[in-house]
């Protein structure tokens, strides 16, 4: 598999899952991958809402954080496998650190789940003038003066750039929850189509809205709506990763509606109120890892 380019590849490592395991009784049993081999899972988060984002530092932590402590608790990741970057933390030199730090220690005994929550914005053209990309914003003091700008100085991250990054961990499995304001130009074949190859290795990536949608905050606006619909699901839902990104995604559907609307009459369009209200979830998993991945009981039904 490979990972061309952000803008032709959504991370199937569904980028989305962070966690500080809770106390459980009783042995801890890791969920199996597709050949039924039992694969120990890791978590990075990674929660970016700059100084001149709209949004304050907390709501960022506060989606990471809920999606990690989700994950942590349903996956039963083990103590000490978890590692959040919020902010500060998370500016490209940590995200490049942390990744070193994971390609030294992980193998093919490991699953890794990445949840990104970041600003994003698409570049309408490559440095020859042809493609799309995409670009991460990760955390910096002050607003650069243009994206170009950034990315020379090393403060955003380009997706490719992400891509070949998470390319260099030798995880057995990788899943990528993509949370980002703006999904519309990410490819769902990003990783697989990078020139930095990851050979055959089960991947996915889930992004929080869908081609030309724009992903909304819950109507308290204090957590992502499709974090808060991952956590409520990964909390409740049974059967497999993938019937709990399908819950998720269906809640995010629905309530994505009304707070569209409200935003429609609060803050109208210029030349026309025609903001696209719909946000659905979009996953890309061409290897079948989220439907292999079964979830461990809620722990409401361990407790019956």
């Amino acid at each position: 598999m490979t990972l061309h380019g952000i803008l032709s590849g959504q991370i199937r490592l569904v980028c989305g899952v962070l966690g500080i395991a809770l106390g459980l009784t009783g042995p801890v049993i890791a969920p199996a991958a597709a050949d039924g081999e039992v694969l120990e899972n890791h978590v990075l988060g990674i929660g970016v809402c700059p100084p001149w984002n709209p949004q304050t530092g907390e709501v960022c932590e506060h989606s990471t954080v809920t999606v990690a402590d989700a994950i942590s608790e349903r996956l039963q990741v083990g103590d000490g496998n978890t590692q959040i970057l919020i902010n500060e933390q998370a500016s490209a030199a940590g995200l490049k650190l942390a990744l070193t730090e994971l390609a030294q220690s992980l193998d093919g005994t490991s699953r890794l789940i990445v949840y990104a929550n970041v600003p994003s914005e698409a570049v309408l053209k490559q440095p020859d003038g042809t493609a799309l990309r995409q670009v991460l914003q990760l955390w910096a003091e002050e607003q650069p003066a243009s994206t170009d700008e950034a990315i020379e100085q090393g403060l955003f991250v380009s997706a490719p750039a992400f891509a070949a990054m998470l390319h260099t961990v030798p995880a057995g499995e990788v899943i990528v929850l993509l949370d980002t304001s703006n999904s519309d130009p990410v490819d769902p074949e990003l990783l697989d189509s990078h020139v930095v190859d990851a050979d055959e290795r089960p991947e996915a990536l889930i992004t929080s809205a869908g081609p030309g949608q724009k992903a909304n905050y819950a109507a308290d606006r204090t957590i992502s709506l499709f974090a808060k619909h991952l956590a409520l699901a990964l909390t409740e839902a049974e059967g497999t990763l993938l019937d709990a990104l399908h819950v998720a995604a269906s809640g995010t559907r629905q309530a994505a509606i009304p707070i569209c609307a409200s935003l429609k009459e609060t803050q109208p369009v210029e030349g026309g109120n025609d903001m696209d209200c719909a946000q659905v979830p979009q996953v890309h998993d061409p290897s079948g890892v989220l439907n292999a991945l079964v979830l461990p009981p809620p722990a409401t039904t361990d407790a019956q």
